[in-house]
């Protein structure tokens, strides 16, 4: 196997893997936002209950 079969390879493989990472924080991302909004709604909603 030639070298430029070589590095194609392993440039294909580290590319799918960075976009697999970027994939995999882009949705903790969004989990992590969506537990902050609950979070704020239930602290404003306490708030809001008090006397």
């Amino acid at each position: 196997m030639n070298w430029l079969a070589i590095v194609l390879i392993v440039f294909v493989v580290f590319s799918w893997l960075m976009t697999l990472a970027l994939c995999r924080a882009a949705r903790l991302g969004d989990e992590q936002a969506a537990r902050l909004a609950a979070e704020r709604r239930a602290a404003q909603q306490r708030e809001e209950e008090r006397p």
